[in-house]
C-alpha cells in the first residue's frame, strides 16, 4: 500500500515541479477511483506527464494484482493445511469445500494473467523474427491495383446483368447479418484487462502522445493501439472514395458478406426463395489471416495512425478490423474525442468502459464536442436531395416492393415533405434568413408528424439500408433522364392504387396499417418537382434518419433549430450536455479531463458530477506554467495613441478612429518587437474589413517595410503553406528587403491559428488580441441555451456566455511561451480586458505580470524594457 500512495515515476529527463505535481495527482486519482480536472499550460510537458503518470498506475496497479493473488492463495493453502480443532466435522467438511472452490477461482485468475504475459512475450519473439520487409511495399501496391482492376471489371459485369436488383430494398424480418459483428473473431473474455483509454482532439494529437508514449520505459511492454473510423482506416480505394462516413460503412459491409439475392418475387413484389451467393465485389484487404498478422504487429510496436496504414498495405490487410481485433488484448487505446462522446460511436465499436480509465485532454472543447455529437443537422439541399430522389427510386420500383415496404416507404418520403415544407423560403424575394426555436412535442405538431410513429420507419430505414440503396439510385440514374423516362411512361395511377389494394388486402394487419396511415400526395412522376440535388441523396438521407432519432427521445432538454431559407437547416440543441456524458462517467473507475485551461472549472465539475457540482468525487489540480514571470509580459491596453477608449463593442468596432487606432497601434508594435507578431481578431468579416482600411490608409504599405504580412487563409489545404511562409520570413529566408525584421500574421480568433498550433520562440514574440470575441448575442442558439441556463440556476446564463469569450481568448494566449526559455510579450487591446471578473478569467501564468488600464504611452515603454532586458539576458549568456 506505501507504493501505491507514495509512487515513483519513471521520466525520460528530470522532470519539473509540476511535472511531479502533475504525475502524482493523477496516479492517486486514478488509484482512489476519483475523476479529476487537471490544468497544465501548454508548454508544460502535459502529454508527457499524463503517459508517465497513467502508465506507472497502470503497471503499479497489475503487479498488485498478481501480489494479492499470491497472497490470498497462499493463505487458503495454509488454512487448508492446518486441521481445525471442532467437533462439527460436517461444518469443517462445508468450510474446505468452500475454501477449495475459493483457491480454484483465485489460481485460475492468476494463470489466466501469467499465461497472457507468456504469450505476450511469445508473440513479440515470433513477430519480430517474421517481420515484414518495407521494400516490399511497391509489391504489394501494385498487386492491389491489379486486385482493383480486375474487381472493377467484375462489379462491370455484374451491373450489367442483375436489372438493378441491387438497388431493391429486400425484407428486413432477419438482419443479424447486417450488424456491425462482422465475422472478425473478436475475444469477448470477461475477465478483460484493465485499460487507459486516451482521448484527444484529433488524430494527429493522438500521434503525439504515440511519441511521448516511445520516449518512456514502458514503450517495450506495454500494447497501444489507436482506434479511428472506416473513414480513416480504410485503405481500399473503391470504399475511402465515397467520402461519406456513412455510406463508406454501408460499402464495407456489403464486401465482407455474402449477399442474399432473390430469385423469386410474387406479384406483390414479395420475396419467395432466397438463394446465398458471394459478394461480388470482395474486399481484397478483408483476409482473416492478414488481419491476424496485422493485429500482431499493432499489440507488439506502438504505430500511430499513418504507420498504421502503412504497415496494413505492405500486408494487404484492413488497418480498421485489425485495431478492432488488437482492443480486447490492448492496454492503452488511443481514440479521438468524436469516438467517446458518441454513444452510437462506442457501441459501434464495442468500447468497454467498465472499470477503465478515460483521459481527456485538450478537454477544454468536451461541452462543444457533446453539442455537436448530438446536433444531428440536415439542410435545405439534402431534405430537397432526398425527397426527389425517394419520389423517382419509390415510383420507378413500385410494383416490386412488398405492400408493406411501400407504405413505409412512402411514409418516409411524407415526413421528408413536410421537413422540408418548415423550412423552405416562405417568399422569393425575401432572402433573410429566419430562425425558430421549437421544442420537440412542438416542432412535431408544426411541421404535422406529430400522428407518425417514427422510430419504426427510422428502423425499417437502417434495417432495409435504404439509403445506400438511394445513394446508388442517385449515382445511376440522373435527375434529367429520370424525369424524361417518366414523361414517356406515365404511370397508371388508377390501376397502380387499386393493384395496392388488392395486394394489401392479402394480410389484415397490412390492412389495418393502411387505414391508419395519413392521406399521402403521391403526386405523378411528370408533376414531381425539381428541387436542388448538389447533395448526396444517400448522406442526405443518413443526415435526416440521425434527426429523426433525436425526435424520438422527446428529451426535456432537447430543442430543434429550424433556419428558414435557401441556405436553411434543422438542427437539434443538446441543452445539458452533462446528462449524456453521465453514461460514460458511470461506467468508467475514473475520467481525467485535462488541459492548457481549464477555467471556468464549474463548467466541467457540471460534467463531470451531472449538474451536482460536489468536490468530494473531484480532484481539482492546477499546475503552474514553467516559465519564469519575468519571460512573460502581459498588458491590457485601454487608451490608443490618440487616448481614444479602446471599447471594440459591435457597434464601435467598425468606426474610423477605432480602425486608426489599430493601425497606429500595429504601427508601433511592429517597430518595437523583434520577430513574430500574432494579432487576433474577432471575425473573418471584421479582419477582411481592418485589412482593406489599412490597405487604404497606407498603414500595410509602412508595416511591410518592417515586417511581411500575412492573414490566415480561409481554406484549410492552405493553412500549412502560409505558416511555413511566416516561419521562412521570420528565420531570414523570406524575399523581403533588409530592413524586415519579421513578420505580421493576422489571425482570427476560434479560427485555425488559434488553437493546436505552436507559435513558440521567433514564431510568436508578441500575441496581440483585439477586442473581445463574444458570440452573437442575438443567436437564437445561444439565446435559448442562456434562458435554459437562468432558470436552472440564475445567472449561469451570463457566465457561460462571459466564459464563451474568455475561453477563446485563452487559446490564443496559449499559441505562445511553449517551453521553459522561450519568452512573449501578450498584449490584449480593449478596455474591458481591465475589469477584475475578466482578469481573473485569464491563465494564471499572464496574471502574474499582467499590468492593466495601460495607456498607449506606458504600454510602449513596457514592452520595450521589456524585449531590452531579453536582449541583454541573451547577450550575458
Amino acid at each position: 500500500m506505501s507504493e501505491i500512495m507514495n509512487p515513483s515515476f519513471s521520466f525520460p529527463f528530470q522532470p519539473y515541479e509540476i511535472q511531479k505535481k502533475f504525475m502524482n495527482e493523477l496516479y492517486l486519482t486514478i488509484e482512489n477511483r476519483k475523476c479529476g480536472i487537471f490544468e497544465s499550460p501548454t508548454g508544460t510537458g502535459k502529454s508527457l506527464s499524463i503517459c508517465c503518470g497513467a502508465l506507472q498506475w497502470l503497471k503499479d496497479s497489475n503487479k498488485k494484482i498478481l501480489e494479492d493473488l499470491t497472497k490470498e492463495i497462499s493463505q487458503i493453502k495454509l488454512e487448508l493445511s492446518i486441521k481445525a480443532d471442532t467437533d462439527d466435522w460436517l461444518q469443517e467438511e462445508y468450510n474446505k469445500i468452500k475454501k477449495n472452490q475459493i483457491l480454484v477461482n483465485l489460481q485460475m485468475k492468476f494463470n489466466s494473467i501469467t499465461q497472457k504475459a507468456k504469450e505476450f512475450d511469445e508473440l513479440k519473439k515470433k513477430t519480430i523474427k517474421h517481420n515484414i520487409s518495407v521494400n516490399k511495399n511497391d509489391y504489394f501496391i501494385k498487386e492491389r491495383d491489379k486486385d482493383k482492376e480486375t474487381n472493377n471489371d467484375h462489379i462491370s459485369e455484374e451491373k450489367e446483368n442483375i436489372d438493378d436488383q441491387d438497388l431493391i430494398i429486400e425484407e428486413c424480418e432477419n438482419r443479424e447479418d447486417d450488424s456491425d459483428n462482422e465475422e472478425i473473431n473478436l475475444d469477448t473474455n470477461e475477465e478483460n484487462n484493465t485499460k487507459i483509454y486516451i482521448s484527444s482532439r484529433t488524430h494527429s494529437q493522438l500521434s503525439q502522445f504515440v511519441g511521448e508514449i516511445k520516449r518512456t520505459i514502458f514503450k517495450d511492454n506495454t500494447r497501444v493501439i489507436t482506434l479511428a473510423s472506416r473513414q480513416h482506416y480504410c485503405i481500399n480505394s473503391d470504399v475511402n472514395k465515397l467520402k461519406n462516413g456513412n455510406l463508406i460503412n454501408e460499402r464495407c459491409l456489403d464486401m465482407q458478406k455474402s449477399k442474399t439475392k432473390s430469385t423469386s418475387i410474387a406479384e406483390e413484389g414479395k420475396v419467395l426463395k432466397k438463394t446465398k451467393t458471394k459478394s461480388c465485389s470482395a474486399c481484397p484487404y478483408y483476409n482473416q489471416n492478414n488481419i491476424a498478422k496485422l493485429k500482431d504487429q499493432l499489440l507488439i510496436e506502438i504505430m500511430d495512425m499513418e504507420d498504421i496504414i502503412k504497415c496494413g498495405k505492405q500486408l494487404k490487410a484492413c488497418p480498421y478490423y485489425a485495431s478492432r481485433m488488437a482492443l480486447d488484448e490492448s492496454e492503452v487505446v488511443l481514440i479521438s474525442h468524436a469516438g467517446i462522446v458518441s454513444s452510437g460511436a462506442r457501441s459501434g465499436i464495442s468500447l468497454k468502459l467498465k472499470d477503465n480509465v478515460l483521459i481527456l485532454d485538450e478537454a477544454h472543447g468536451l461541452t462543444a464536442a457533446l453539442e455537436n455529437a448530438h446536433s444531428a443537422p440536415v439542410s435545405f439541399k439534402q431534405l430537397g436531395s432526398v425527397k426527389t430522389f425517394l419520389e423517382f427510386y419509390i415510383n420507378k420500383y413500385r410494383t416490386r416492393f412488398s405492400s408493406k415496404s411501400l407504405l413505409q416507404l412512402n411514409q418516409v418520403s411524407f415526413i421528408v415533405g413536410k421537413l422540408l415544407g418548415l423550412i423552405k423560403p416562405k417568399a422569393t424575394n425575401d432572402k433573410k434568413q429566419q430562425a425558430t426555436i421549437y421544442t420537440l412535442e412542438d416542432f412535431v405538431i408544426k411541421s404535422e408528424i406529430d400522428h407518425m410513429n417514427i422510430r419504426p420507419l427510422v428502423e425499417f430505414c437502417r434495417n432495409t439500408r435504404l439509403a445506400p440503396k438511394l445513394h446508388g439510385f442517385s449515382l445511376r440514374y440522373s435527375q434529367q433522364g429520370l424525369m424524361e423516362e417518366n414523361k414517356k411512361e406515365p404511370i397508371n395511377k388508377k390501376a397502380n392504387f387499386k393493384e395496392f389494394l388488392s395486394n394489401i388486402s392479402k394480410k389484415k394487419d397490412e390492412h389495418e396499417q393502411l387505414v391508419n396511415a395519413p392521406k399521402l400526395d403521391i403526386k405523378s412522376n411528370n408533376q414531381m418537382p425539381v428541387l436542388s440535388t448538389e447533395t448526396s441523396a444517400g448522406s442526405g438521407l443518413y443526415a435526416v434518419l440521425d434527426f429523426l432519432e433525436r425526435l424520438c427521445d422527446r428529451s426535456e432538454n432537447g430543442r430543434v433549430l429550424a433556419h428558414v431559407g435557401d441556405t436553411g437547416h434543422l438542427k437539434y440543441l443538446l441543452l445539458n450536455p452533462a446528462e449524456h456524458f453521465e453514461q460514460v462517467v458511470s461506467q468508467c473507475r475514473s475520467v481525467i479531463l485535462a488541459g492548457g485551461t481549464m477555467e471556468p472549472v464549474n463548467e466541467f465539475q457540471a460534467l463531470l458530477t451531472n449538474n451536482q457540482l460536489s468536490t468530494e468525487c473531484v480532484n481539482i489540480v492546477k499546475c503552474e506554467h514553467v516559465v519564469a514571470p519575468e519571460n512573460v509580459l502581459g498588458v491590457c491596453l485601454s487608451k490608443g495613441p490618440s487616448n481614444v477608449s479602446l471599447n471594440f463593442l459591435y457597434e464601435n468596432r467598425t468606426s474610423i478612429d477605432l480602425l486608426n487606432e489599430v493601425g497606429r497601434i500595429l504601427r508601433n508594435v511592429c517597430s518595437i518587437v523583434p520577430d513574430g507578431v500574432v494579432c487576433f481578431l474577432p471575425s473573418y468579416s471584421y479582419e477582411q474589413m481592418l485589412y482593406d482600411h489599412l490597405n487604404c490608409s497606407k498603414v500595410i504599405e509602412i508595416i511591410s517595410k518592417k515586417k511581411k504580412i500575412f492573414r490566415e487563409p480561409k481554406s484549410a489545404s492552405e493553412v500549412d503553406e502560409v505558416l511555413q511562409k511566416y516561419a521562412a520570413a521570420i528565420n531570414g529566408k523570406g524575399t523581403g528587403t533588409g530592413t524586415q525584421n519579421g513578420a505580421l500574421l493576422f489571425s482570427v480568433v476560434g479560427g485555425k491559428l488559434s488553437e493546436g498550433l505552436n507559435f513558440s520562440d521567433n514564431l510568436g514574440r508578441c500575441v496581440m488580441v483585439i477586442g473581445m470575441p463574444y458570440p452573437n448575442v442575438k443567436s437564437p442558439e445561444l439565446q435559448e441555451k442562456m434562458s435554459y441556463m437562468n432558470k436552472r440556476n440564475l445567472g449561469a446564463g451570463s457566465i457561460y456566455y462571459e466564459n464563451l469569450c474568455m475561453k477563446a481568448v485563452n487559446q490564443c494566449i496559449g499559441r505562445a511561451v511553449r517551453h521553459v526559455n522561450d519568452f512573449a510579450c501578450v498584449l490584449l487591446v480593449d478596455e474591458r480586458y481591465s475589469r477584475p471578473q475578466t482578469i481573473s478569467a485569464l491563465p494564471s501564468f499572464v496574471q502574474k505580470s499582467l499590468i492593466s488600464n495601460c495607456t498607449f504611452g506606458q504600454t510602449m515603454g513596457c514592452v520595450a524594457k521589456f524585449f531590452a532586458r531579453q536582449r541583454e539576458k541573451k547577450f550575458m549568456v
